[in-house]
């Protein structure tokens, strides 16, 4: 689990500013974002920055100035597993501690306190909650569909399995959130292929819906057709995240883009041929459970 950091992230030592090999200090040289008090990137890159990476940045040179060195946990343990959220990403460092020797929180670091220490995992030399736990108290802290979107991931990619997560759910059966993270220890699955699929389901389920089944193989006389995100086989009904997505995250390097098009409205034909409705959504219309709701009630998924 290596992630390798920006070639113009400049750290400081715990006493100073970082100083440029020629001697010039960074209040002095322009070009340069200071991402925390002793940390500085290069404007463009930062600029550039997805507000995921930007929050790695902000972790990892938080943790070497830390004054009372703690594991990391939540977001910033996420962060580092490659675990997605849905929503901002916090503006302060998550760490852990015992209850009895817990400190201050700060500005920058939010010290949280547990009775007893989960097991962790190591990082790029950082230690921080193992991915089930991660999840589970993400479930427990976050929306639904942040939790459930932290559950599937960590399934999907073999990073914790379902016994994993049940017994960190186990764990913190006395904590804030336990029930929310239950319902999505109960319906993660390691079939979503996405965030997006994630957040669907989760707005599925809080809305009551009939469930559809997931990445279920279609075939006709020439063969396969393809896998489709959802379908409800008593509606036979296929529903698809963001389309325009998926099929131009597969369009490989240098392809053309009409072809892609092309290859989609081949593939969605042979779907209809098979006596299948199809509804699609898009990221922005799964996040409004109206707008979602109303959607999926027009092709009779109530």
């Amino acid at each position: 689990m290596t992630r390798q950091l920006p070639k113009h992230l400049l750290f400081a030592d715990q006493t100073s500013t970082a100083i440029f090999l020629d001697g010039r200090h960074p209040s002095k040289v322009s070009g340069l974002h200071r991402v925390r008090r002793g940390t500085y990137l290069d404007v463009a890159e930062w600029q550039a920055a997805t507000a995921q990476k930007r929050y790695e940045l902000l972790v990892r040179s938080t943790v070497p100035q830390l004054k009372r060195p703690a594991p990391l946990a939540h977001e910033s343990a996420a962060v580092l597993l490659g675990i997605p959220l849905i929503g901002s990403w916090p503006s302060r460092v998550q760490v852990l501690e015992r209850t009895r020797t817990g400190g201050r929180s700060s500005a920058l670091v939010v010290r949280r306190a547990t009775r007893s220490m989960p097991l962790f995992v190591e990082v790029d030399g950082i230690l921080v909650t193992s991915p089930a736990r991660t999840a589970v108290d993400l479930a427990r802290t976050r929306s639904f569909a942040s939790g459930l979107a932290a559950a599937d991931h960590v399934l999907a990619s073999s990073l914790a399995t379902r016994e994993e997560l049940e017994v960190e759910l186990d764990k913190t059966s006395r904590s804030g959130g336990h029930g929310r993270a239950r319902l999505v220890v109960t319906h993660a699955d390691a079939r979503a292929e996405s965030v997006g699929e994630s957040l669907s389901r989760a707005r599925m389920i809080e809305l009551d819906l009939p469930l559809p089944v997931l990445q279920q193989e279609f075939y006709d006389e020439d063969g396969f057709i393809g896998r489709t995100d959802f379908w409800w086989p008593e509606l036979k009904l296929i529903g698809e995240f963001d389309g325009r997505v998926k099929f131009s995250r597969e369009l490989s390097p240098g392809g053309d883009p009409h072809e892609a098009l092309w290859q989609e409205k081949q593939r969605e034909d042979r779907l209809r041929r098979l006596g299948n409705g199809m509804v699609r959504w898009t990221w922005s219309q799964a996040l409004k459970t109206d707008e979602f709701a109303r959607l999926l009630a027009r092709e009779g998924v109530r």
